[in-house]
């Protein structure tokens, strides 16, 4: 064992040489003595460093060979294989290896034999390794991984848990393993119990707990009886002191050389030093997670957990029952608590490198957690171990040095309670301390040659009661510490303070320092000094601070009063005799310095201190001063209170601490004691000082607000001492009333406080009403002055006593206007708010009233104005409604709302549920309205709520019939029926207006058609001399383009539509309906007209929509005219003039329409008619049909257009009747009997009912007699013939006749036909598409001209005499189509009429087919009509093969190089078009028009030769059409700008094919499918151009996404088309020949062309990539034999750049190579300047001769050539060149 380390007074030398001795005994050599340098002499000893003691540190032993079990014991043959490879892991260095062996182990081995079973062998398997884990243990244990450590743990418990193994475990440690191998094993285990890291510590303790004891016997326990328990200690202490030799001897270094191990004990005072060589032989990636120092910090950590375990083992219990057991430890407590005497220890206490206590580096540098632990052991250590303890002064010099300097605030906050502990027990180590230094100090001095003998005598324990001599530096680290205000934690760090000084004896403060105790309060006041204090949590470190160091004052003070006299003046300082004799003055200047240094740094805020603690710790102070001395409290009374007057007789600012200090100075000194009535009597002066101080701070011109605070919370606090003195009283009443208007506006606090604290209510009540006159009287000051007021007034500090006399009331009414007035300003509106929500305090009931009253009309006001300007501003709700919530919630102001609530609420309604629909409102504020509106519901009366609902009611029906008010009616209607009304609304009689109302909407109307062109589409819209147009004013619509009529109808028919039931109850709005259809559709049709009804703004969508819906409802509510007698009822009615109340709604209407037109017949009246009918007439029977046939004979004269109307219907939707066939007969024959002078007048209407009364040409109804249509012919022969003018509606009526004639005239030849063919030619004349009055007559016409074209098709006398006027004819309506018509000029008639043109000169002969036609009627694929632009496709398609053609054959006869290539500007305009591409479905017939022009650009480019595609390719690219235009277009349309997860799905779909007759425009998917096929053909023939705009792309998202969908949708079938094209005889006929072999390897995509001279080939391979044509194609040369390097690469880059640049096919560049081969072998010479027979450009052969060298040059290359060398000469002989042949 070490030698005591007990003090002894032997010098440094001697013990030296003892210790040498000592460790000779034990066989240790002796280390070699180093010399010692001399000292330089002559310094004082106050330059030299402070000596620090030499230590002594037990060396660890060398580390023995440990051989593996595995070995020693023949395990490696007995084991299974797999076991054996995861034990051999075990001894690896690397970590990974390490746990991965552990995991094998605990999983597939343990784990299996704890589940027993079939697997119960494992068992037995196991338990032969056990040896090998027993010898692990140590090293997995403790080593630096984590991970291994927690696994390692693990897996002891779980073999410990298995009985068996259990057994063999302790038996093992018991009877087998030797001694050091035992310490290891319960070492490492101890320490792994109280490892750093908790999980790890966790599992091993339960294990230690369960497994290990120091008691009794047990076989299922270890323990640790006298042999093993002393060599656990003995493992824990030499961990503590050298953990990096623990480590090494735990896992040995492999030496580079086997040499013998040195076995010598660690004797002297270090271990042995380690060489470098056996240090670097273990490499840092065995420690990949810790460095040396952590792991030495990690070990210590566990081995002082290990440490306490090992102290409450030994000392747990009591000495009488320690040793019943049987296991004894015999160990003496000496010997036991020498290792805590080794100064080494505990220098992990310090936390700098070099402790000042000891001779080695700390053990707690850089490691806070290191410190923590050993503070945790010294708090044990004294608890469990105090009267053992030998080494108070290594403990005491430590402890003292060490806690004053720790910085790491962590571990100050454990080292607190430990300090406080060890000093309580051992109050004599300041002293020990000091001495020990002082000792060292001598013993340095006295130099090495003392005698050796002197330390063989006993170690006494130095004296206690000998006061030491020189100052402490323990001490002075204290004063430091408090100058630091307790190093940064004063929190934790000023309550020990006191408990510190208590335990420091007076004569460690009397060596300090020759004024002792004004150094230790100087270095109090230090922090302060140095605002140390000034934290994050300042007050509460300023309030431990003054606490701490009033309880220090008292402390000295009390200390002083019982010490000797000699003692007091050496405290003090006092030096002379005269100044020693006075001890009581000296006591009583302490504590006045004290007392005033304490208010200075209160008052001035130095110290962060409430006034509250503040007082109760002087009250406290004072207490204890006066039960010490009474003088001492009067002294130190007197200078607190001479401080505190002082403060507020100056004038000066008063601390704000003064009135809660002297509130608690009051509270806690007990009235009737000294103190207590001292400071009532102080309470009392600092009050009149006050108010004095507040007259004459009234009485300045300028106020200091902070030195009037300082006044008011002195008056706050003790205000009713104020005014329980009547005189006080009188005087603060005079100064009130005198200075009113200046208290109000400079110091309104203290006003506050008089009206609180007074209680006399006449004097209060005349105060007030001079307050609030002073107010109105300074409007300016309103701002400033009322709030205050205000605001005591919501905190009930006013008296309610109080109240207005109308002084206020017209400066309210002036603010309430400013805060309506935008902007608002915010603090008036609060002002406002509060002062409309006060009560009667400062307006009167009148007022606030009529305030009320003018807020809900500026809110109703701006509501009305929302509602109908779309430019009102939103933001000027937000102050009525923020007004009218808060009123809302006051029970004052919310009895007046309610008088308001049915003009208020109403509008409140429409705020909340309306508005939203309309413009963006604040959440919060219609979430205010909603609850408000909800809040009047459930408060409101039934009258209250009914008014209400009128007025709701009344406002949303002016508002449906409000052209000029914003909500459409759908929002009107959702306002309503969406929303928790919570009022009864019948929609139809409560919102919409009575049926009257809408007749005479609907009767203001003009009831005549839009056009005269709708008969286009209508037959029954008559001609326009049948009708007057109505002279109606300009229609006003509203924000959605619905005129007044329409905005109540349609939202009738949004509400009938969800209210089935309401519908049929009220079938008369049907006429409605069917009027507002009507109007949509000729709005629709005629966009360019300006409807009665509809704006132009209204979209076709909109109006196609209402259509849609009249339809639907309509079904449903004539569904009852299928019902067997219902015909028969109403025609009855109609033709007796009978009651008609049997009928049922929808018969009650029809009557009431034919009623309606007896007395006044309009076109829109028999329109409406006819669709009703329409619906009717399907179910009718033929005698139902016969009597509507009576009721149309019947009204023919009153009704002529309700006639037709039904006559019409009855022909095309009944049964024929038998009476309709000789209506038919009696027309043709009245026909006979008209003169041509009434031709225009009875002649046009009998025409007009001829062509209503023909059947459908597909019937099987005859419609005249073959004879009856003779003579019906020749009398019109005869009107047209007369002299008398015919007007062209009569002609066109004719036409329309003479269409249904002509298939029964087919086979009668005559002069008749020429008649037909003589009208139809000269409607063709005179019609015309820019005059919409002839589309009529031209569709009629175009219609007959069809019916003559399938008749001639099958008659060939007809067809002989058509033939000689068809062409004209067909030239005429060529050039009908070709007119082009501005876009607002387009209509439906117009696609109607295009559509039938169309239809004829879909097949237009060749002869009238020209290179123009292309650009004449490209325009027509921008129709809007689909069918129209469908057709157009077809024409345009061979007129671009036309024009194509003609380019061709001009491009080849073009031998100058001057003609232009290019594609029409007609479709060039097309092209340059910018689309609205956010809504395709809107647009969608102008995106299909503008595809259809790429199609027909697409379809130039066929059959074109090369020249002529790249003209074409050139403009392309020259105004960037494809990268500009066409791809942003595609890209849109598939959806690639989304990305390819958002792209159109085409993986059902074939690209390469599309069928227009197949397209449906109302189908999107039909325009997508339309935009890929557009896609292909664009990479097909143009391939160069999108590949440059992939390449300058630089949206990385959107080419990615171009270039994968390309790939995979597009590139096989381009690929497939181009090499099916290769392979097509047809289209390839350019590469065969003879000599010419053409391969294709479809598998690989590859081309290869072969020309073969005398049996040699020549190869040219073209390979496609698999992303063609997003990517080049691969030209390789396979063979070139004759060929020249230089021209065969001439050959392959121009087929390079034919198929690359110019978009050529495949064909095309293997065309360009096979007739260069050829040439080249036939003889003709190539070209000198670009080296090739056939020119890449433009396919032409060198002609170009020059008559001096006679070589032949391209024309193309010799421009280029006279282009860029500036002259005229041959490039080969220079000579000039004379153009010819």
């Amino acid at each position: 064992m070490p030698p005591s380390k007990k003090k002894s007074s032997a010098s440094a030398g001697t013990r030296k040489k003892h210790a040498r001795k000592a460790a000779a005994a034990h066989g240790e050599p002796e280390e070699p003595e180093l010399q010692k340098e001399k000292k330089p002499k002559g310094k004082d000893k106050k330059n030299k460093k402070e000596s620090r003691k030499k230590v002594y540190i037990p060396p660890m032993k060398p580390a023995p060979v440990h051989p593996d079990p595995l070995d020693t014991l023949g395990l490696a043959q007995k084991l299974p294989p797999e076991l054996l490879v995861v034990l051999r892991l075990l001894s690896k260095k690397d970590a990974t290896t390490k746990r991965r062996a552990l995991e094998e182990f605990q999983t597939a081995w343990v784990s299996k034999a704890r589940r027993g079973g079939d697997d119960e062998y494992v068992v037995y398997v196991v338990r032969d390794t056990i040896p090998v884990w027993l010898h692990h243990i140590p090293t997995l244990f403790l080593h630096p991984s984590r991970r291994i450590r927690l696994l390692a743990v693990g897996l002891h418990a779980s073999l410990l848990q298995i009985a068996d193994l259990r057994k063999e475990v302790l038996f093992q440690l018991r009877e087998v393993v030797t001694s050091d191998q035992a310490e290891s094993v319960l070492g490492a285990w101890c320490l792994a119990v109280h490892d750093v890291d908790r999980q790890v510590s966790s599992f091993a303790r339960e294990s230690w707990s369960r497994y290990v004891t120091i008691t009794g016997q047990s076989d299922a326990k270890i323990v640790l009886d006298e042999t093993l328990f002393p060599r656990l200690w003995e493992f824990v202490q030499r961990t503590l002191l050298d953990p990096g030799g623990v480590y090494l001897y735990l896992n040995p270094p492999q030496p580079a050389l086997p040499t013998p191990a040195a076995s010598r004990k660690g004797s002297g005072r270090g271990t042995p030093v380690r060489k470098d060589d056996e240090t670097s032989l273990r490499t840092k990636a065995d420690e990949d997670e810790e460095n040396e120092q952590d792991r030495k910090a990690r070990l210590r950590i566990g081995a002082f957990g290990a440490t306490e375990w090992v102290l409450n083992a030994k000392f747990g219990s009591p000495a009488n029952t320690r040793n019943e057991g049987t296991s004894e430890i015999p160990t003496t407590d000496d010997e036991f608590m020498a290792p805590f005497a080794n100064p080494a220890l505990w220098t992990s206490l310090y936390h700098g490198k070099h402790p000042p206590f000891a001779d080695t580096e700390s053990f707690g540098y850089g490691q806070p957690v290191v410190r923590r632990s050993a503070w945790a052991l010294l708090q044990s250590l004294v608890r469990k171990c105090q009267a053992h303890l030998l080494s108070l002064p290594v403990l005491s010099s430590a402890v003292l040095r060490s806690a004053w300097v720790e910085p790491d605030p962590l571990v100050r906050a454990a080292m607190w309670q430990p300090l406080l502990f060890f000093l309580k027990a051992f109050p004599n180590a300041w002293i020990l301390e000091s001495q020990a230094e002082h000792d060292e100090d001598e013993h340095s001095d006295s130099g090495e040659s003392e005698d050796e003998e002197d330390a063989k005598g006993p170690l006494s324990k130095p004296s206690t009661s000998t006061p030491a001599s020189s100052s402490s530096h323990a001490y002075h680290d204290f004063l430091q510490f408090l100058a630091t205000g307790c190093s940064g934690s004063p929190i934790q760090g000023y309550p020990t303070v006191l408990v510190v000084l208590s335990t420091i004896p007076p004569s460690i403060i009397v060596a300090s320092s020759p004024h002792p105790l004004e150094e230790l309060f100087t270095s109090f006041w230090a922090a302060v000094d140095a605002r140390v204090l000034n934290s994050l949590d300042r007050v509460t470190a300023s309030s431990a601070f003054l606490s701490s160091v009033l309880e220090s004052v008292v402390l000295f003070v009390r200390r002083l009063l019982h010490i000797p006299s000699e003692e007091v003046a050496s405290l003090i300082g006092h030096e002379t005799e005269q100044e020693t004799g006075d001890q009581a003055g000296a006591i009583t200047g302490f504590l006045k310095a004290q007392v005033a240094r304490t208010w200075d740094e209160l008052s001035s805020g130095r110290l962060k201190v409430e006034g509250n603690e503040a007082g109760s710790y002087l009250s406290r102070t004072m207490s204890s001063l006066y039960s010490a001395k009474e003088e001492l409290f009067e002294a130190a009374w007197a200078v607190l209170s001479d401080a505190v007057n002082e403060s507020v007789v100056t004038g000066n600012s008063i601390p704000s601490l003064v009135p809660d200090l002297l509130k608690q100075l009051t509270t806690q000194l007990k009235q009737g004691t000294r103190p207590g009535d001292a400071a009532h009597t102080l309470v009392g002066q600092v009050v009149r000082s006050a108010i004095d101080q507040c007259a004459t701070l009234l009485q300045a011109e300028e106020t200091k607000p902070e030195l009037a605070a300082s006044f008011i919370g002195i008056l706050d606090a003790f205000g009713e001492h104020v005014f329980s003195d009547a005189e006080i009283a009188q005087g603060v009443d005079d100064l009130v009333q005198k200075q009113t208007y200046r208290l109000l506006t400079k110091v309104p606090s203290l006003l506050l406080l008089y009206l609180r604290y007074r209680r006399d209510e006449k004097v209060c009540a005349d105060v007030w009403h001079k307050v609030l006159q002073s107010i109105a009287s300074n409007p300016d000051d309103i701002e400033s002055a009322l709030p205050v007021l205000l605001d005591a007034a919501e905190q009930s500090l006013l008296p309610p006593y109080l109240h207005a006399k109308g002084e206020l009331d017209e400066a309210a009414g002036y603010l309430l206007t400013e805060v309506l007035s935008p902007p608002a300003n915010t603090s008036r509106v609060s002002l406002l708010r509060k002062l409309l929500g006060s009560s009667d305090l400062f307006l009167t009931p009148t007022c606030r009233e009529n305030l009320l009253r003018s807020l809900v009309d500026a809110f109703v006001l701006h509501l009305d104005s929302a509602l109908h300007d779309e430019k009102a501003s939103l933001h000027a709700f937000a102050t009525p409604l923020d007004l009218i919530r808060s009123l809302s919630e006051q029970s004052d102001s919310a009895r007046l709302l309610d008088y308001m609530s049915t003009s208020l609420f109403s509008h409140i309604f429409l705020f909340a549920f309306l508005l939203p629909q309309l413009a963006p409102i604040d959440e919060a504020q219609q979430a205010s309205a909603q609850a408000l509106w909800e809040k009047g519901l459930a408060k409101s009366s039934l009258d209250a709520k009914n008014n209400a609902s009128a007025v709701i009611k009344q406002i949303l029906r002016d508002l449906l019939v409000d052209c000029s008010a914003r909500p459409t009616p759908e929002q009107i209607l959702r306002a309503f029926t969406t929303t928790p009304l919570g009022i009864n609304v019948i929609t139809l009689s409560d919102i919409f207006p009575p049926q009257e109302e809408f007749s005479d909407l609907l009767e203001s109307l003009p009831s005549t058609p839009l056009d005269s062109s709708l008969g286009v589409i209508d037959p029954l819209v008559p001609p326009p001399t049948l009708y007057r147009s109505n002279g109606a004013a300009r229609p006003t619509y509203d924000s959605a383009g619905f005129s007044k009529y329409a905005r109540v109808v349609y939202g009738l028919l949004l509400h009938l539509s969800d209210d089935r039931q309401a519908a049929r109850e009220n079938a008369w709005t049907l006429r409605h309906f069917f009027a507002l259809a009507i109007y949509a559709e000729e709005a629709k049709h005629l966009p360019s007209s300006e409807s009665p009804v509809f704006s132009r703004s209204v979209p076709r969508s909109v109006l196609q929509g209402i259509s849609d819906k009249v339809q639907q409802l309509a079904t449903y509510l004539l569904s009852s005219t299928a019902e067997e007698l219902w015909h028969t009822n109403v025609t009855s009615v109609l033709l007796t003039q009978s009651s008609s109340d049997k009928l049922d709604s929808a018969g009650q209407l029809v009557v009431d329409l034919v009623s309606r037109s007896r007395g006044q017949d309009t076109i829109r009246g028999s329109r409406v008619l006819h669709r009703i009918l329409q619906h009717a007439l399907g179910n009718a029977t033929k005698a139902d049909a016969d009597q509507w046939m009576l009721v149309a004979r019947k009204i023919e004269k009153l009704a002529p257009h309700t006639s037709l109307a039904i006559v019409f219907s009855v022909t095309r939707y009944a049964p024929e009747p038998p009476r309709l066939d000789r209506f038919r007969n009696e027309l043709a024959a009245g026909t006979l009997g008209i003169p041509a002078s009434k031709a225009n007048t009875e002649g046009l209407w009998l025409l007009r009912n001829l062509a209503a009364v023909a059947p459908d040409p597909d019937s099987d109804v005859v419609f005249l007699p073959q004879t009856r249509a003779v003579n019906l012919i020749r009398a019109c022969q005869q009107w047209i013939t007369s002299d008398e003018d015919l007007d062209e509606e009569v002609q066109s009526e004719m036409t329309v006749v003479f269409a249904h004639l002509a298939p029964i005239l087919q086979n009668v030849p005559g002069a008749h036909w020429d008649l037909v063919f003589d009208v139809v030619e000269n409607n063709l004349e005179n019609a015309s598409l820019d005059d919409p009055s002839t589309y009529v007559t031209l569709s009629r016409t175009l219609r007959l001209f069809i019916v003559i074209e399938d008749l001639v098709s099958t008659h060939k006398g007809l067809r002989a005499v058509w033939e000689e006027r068809r062409a004209a004819n067909l030239a005429l309506i060529r050039d009908l189509v070709g007119t082009r018509i501005d876009t607002d000029k387009a209509s439906t008639p117009l696609s109607v009429c295009r559509e039938l043109a169309l239809q004829i000169v879909q097949d237009l002969p060749t002869s009238l087919m020209s290179r123009d036609t292309l650009s004449k009627m490209c325009h027509l694929v921008t129709d809007g009509s689909a069918n129209v632009q469908r057709m157009a496709y077809q024409l345009l398609h061979e007129a671009a093969k036309k024009y194509t053609e003609e380019l061709v054959i001009e491009a080849a006869v073009d031998t100058e190089g001057t003609m232009k290539v290019g594609l029409p500007i007609e479709l060039l305009d097309i092209l340059q078009r910018n689309l609205n591409q956010d809504d395709t479905d809107e647009d969608s017939q102008e995106w299909f028009g503008y595809l259809l022009a790429w199609m027909i650009t697409l379809d130039l480019f066929t059959d074109a030769s090369l020249k002529v595609k790249s003209g074409y390719i050139d403009q392309l690219r020259d105004l960037d059409l494809v990268g500009g235009r066409l791809l942003p277009t595609i890209f849109s349309l598939l959806g690639l700008y989304g990305g390819i997860a958002k792209a159109f799905k085409l993986d059902i779909w074939d690209v390469d094919e599309f069928y227009l007759d197949y397209y449906d425009a109302d189908t999107p998917i039909s325009l997508r499918l339309l935009t890929a096929h557009v896609y292909y053909r664009a990479l097909y023939l143009l391939p160069s151009l999108i590949r440059n705009w992939l390449s300058d792309c630089r949206d990385r998202q959107l080419s990615t996404a171009v270039a994968s969908y390309t790939s995979k949708h597009f590139s096989p079938a381009i690929i497939r088309t181009e090499l099916a094209r290769v392979k097509d005889p047809n289209a390839a006929s350019d590469l065969s020949g003879e000599n010419i072999t053409v391969k294709v390897a479809s598998a690989v995509n590859e081309v290869t062309a072969a020309f073969t001279v005398d049996e040699q080939q020549l190869e040219l391979t073209v390979k496609l990539p698999a992303d063609w044509p997003l990517h080049t194609i691969e030209v390789k040369d396979s063979k070139h034999v004759g060929v020249a390097d230089d021209r065969w690469r001439a050959w392959e880059l121009g087929v390079q750049q034919i198929l690359t640049f110019r978009s050529g096919s495949i064909v095309d560049g293997l065309s360009f190579f096979l007739k260069n081969v050829t040439s080249h072998f036939e003889g003709i010479a190539e070209c000198a300047i670009c080296y090739s027979v056939v020119n890449a450009t433009d396919g032409s052969l060198p002609r170009k001769p020059c008559k001096t060298c006679k070589n032949r040059f391209h024309a193309a290359c010799l421009y280029k050539w006279f282009n860029t060398s500036h002259s005229s000469s041959c490039p080969l002989c220079r000579s000039e060149i004379m153009t010819g042949r």
